[in-house]
């Protein structure tokens, strides 16, 4: 652990971690708070992941993404043995070598990344701007946080042999093990929270768990330093990405590098994820606030012995789906979201605009979204069968659905009573539908929110980020990469190395920058860093 800071002895920093643990203790509870719901027995037809119905977008999609990255290749490949070869054979694989290359020609996430961004039209759907850049809202505390991590962080440079968004974005959850670092000792504690049926609306941040039955519980899972809990470091609150947990390989390079400079990490659970009970109807969806508005609490009253602390420590970090939720919980809460700052890496601040024509929308749908639906139809969908069966949601519906955009539209609008899926997005975007009152929306963040996000991101299109709104707002700002993909940014020739050291350096900087303790150690070893 790093040496304590000038004004404290190592001594007080086991009594800044007896206190956090001890204030903890009175609104968290060790043990899940309710009796374990019991399994109910279905009677009928069950959700089968392995149904045709249910594999053949899975493998459809699979195929897509093979075909997408191995023509690159395949076009060098047929055009050496067209040269080497004569003849018949050198005819046919010069056709094909043309056909391939003619295909990777058509590929949107390739042109952008041979020519550096300047083909492939990225970035450009409604009137969006694609061009990458530091974008900053007009307060001068965040642009005292562009400064800082303009200046401490080297650029992003990409794996120069990872020739699309497609694999900078699959290289890293093939090749990054979540085990490389050691283990991290979680501790879980359970946080009380309202049922919260939808919509989220304007006062989702402020409910509250009312005492009764029909509350439910999120898991936190807190990661301390060797030393303790550090009152003098700022602590992170965490929100994973879709179908993830605590254990996401990215969350435990977080928590590895925040522990070992001091900083005490909590990663809250979605509702349901990770195995966790659900109580009632009332399970995950991505516009709830209100549970990390408890989490919010539950760390701010460990930390200083009150709710949503004036003086907040808690830096907010979401990855892709939390990412989303970090930005709508920040603009949603305004004056009262109990953060020091907001992070979102790879999430979007306009969702509506992930229905826009465009051919990165398509490519999403077509190539990633089949993967990610199957994830949810695992995590989200099959546990809650006898639920899903109340509100007429049955297995044949179930193997309708074949992408992320039919699990909003369909699924999630039917289950939570949403009038249509620009309801649901608008309820959970930090800038709403993207207009007038969107944009409205977003500047009500008062604390400042960083969203970073690469160009070529294959699965969250570039133009969710509504680049063009960020400068008209006061504390959001938009760190816009060329190259990264979605959740990856691996760099180097040896990736595995540095695995998602863009990410981690970022948070670790972002949360020194809007900490009041940002020149003490161990920031101050960055320094140099250029």
């Amino acid at each position: 652990m790093p040496p304590p800071g000038p004004s404290q002895s190592a001594g007080s920093i086991s009594a800044d971690h007896e206190s956090f643990l001890s204030r903890l203790d009175e609104v968290t509870t060790i043990e899940y708070p309710f009796p374990l719901p019991a399994r109910p027995k279905l009677s009928g037809p069950r959700v089968d992941l392995k149904s045709w119905a249910n594999v053949r977008p899975l493998l459809r999609g699979a195929a897509g993404l093979l075909a997408v990255l191995l023509c690159p290749v395949a076009t060098l490949f047929l055009a050496a043995v067209a040269f080497l070869s004569s003849g018949v054979a050198s005819g046919v694989a010069a056709a094909l070598s043309a056909a391939c290359a003619a295909s990777s020609l058509r590929d949107c996430f390739f042109l952008h990344y041979v020519t550096d961004g300047g083909a492939g039209g990225l970035g450009c759907g409604d009137g969006e701007h694609a061009g990458a850049g530091f974008f900053c809202g007009r307060s001068a505390r965040v642009r005292a946080v562009r400064e800082r991590l303009m200046t401490r962080l080297s650029p992003y440079r990409p794996t120069p042999y990872l020739y699309s968004g497609d694999l900078l974005t699959l290289a890293p959850f093939l090749f990054f093990k979540g085990s490389v670092g050691g283990r991290v000792a979680y501790r879980r504690r359970w946080v009380r929270v309202p049922s919260a049926p939808a919509p989220d609306g304007k006062d989702g941040p402020s409910r509250r768990p009312s005492g009764a039955d029909s509350d439910e519980a999120v898991a936190l899972d807190v990661a301390f330093p060797p030393g303790g809990h550090d009152a003098g470091r700022p602590t992170f609150l965490v929100l994973h990405g879709l179908n993830g947990g605590s254990t996401e390989p990215y969350v435990l390079d977080l928590a590895r590098r925040a522990n070992a400079e001091g900083i005490t990490l909590a990663v809250m659970v979605a509702r349901g994820m990770m195995k966790t009970p659900l109580k009632g109807m009332d399970s995950f969806h991505g516009a709830r606030t209100s549970d990390v508005g408890c989490a919010v609490d539950a760390l701010s009253y460990a930390l200083s012995g009150r709710k949503r602390a004036t003086n907040p420590q808690i830096v907010l970090v979401g990855f892709s789906m939390g990412g989303i939720v970090a930005a709508n919980y920040a603009t949603k809460a305004r004056t009262d979201s109990g953060l020091a700052g907001a992070l979102s890496f790879s999430g979007s601040l306009c969702s509506e605009k992930l229905l826009l024509p465009t051919r990165a929308v398509a490519h999403s749908l077509t190539t990633w979204q089949p993967a990610l639906a199957w994830g949810l139809k695992a995590t989200v969908v099959k546990p809650n069968q006898h639920n899903l069966a109340q509100r007429g949601v049955s297995p044949a519906f179930v193997e309708e659905i074949e992408t992320v955009t039919d699990i909003d539209s369909r699924l999630v609008t039917k289950y939570h009573g949403y009038p249509d899926v620009r309801d649901y997005y608008e309820d959970l975007s930090a800038a709403g539908r993207g207009d007038a009152a969107g944009r409205e929306k977003l500047n009500g963040a008062a604390v400042p929110l960083l969203e970073v996000h690469a160009v070529d991101d294959p699965i969250a299109p570039y133009e969710s980020c509504f680049a063009s709104a960020v400068g008209d707002t006061e504390n959001v700002a938009l760190l816009a990469t060329q190259h990264g993909g979605h959740i990856g940014w691996p760099q180097g020739m040896a990736p595995a190395g540095k695995r998602w050291s863009f990410m981690i350096d970022l948070a670790m900087e972002f949360a020194a920058a809007v900490s009041d303790y940002g020149d003490r150690p161990p920031y101050k070893q960055n320094a140099g860093k250029k």
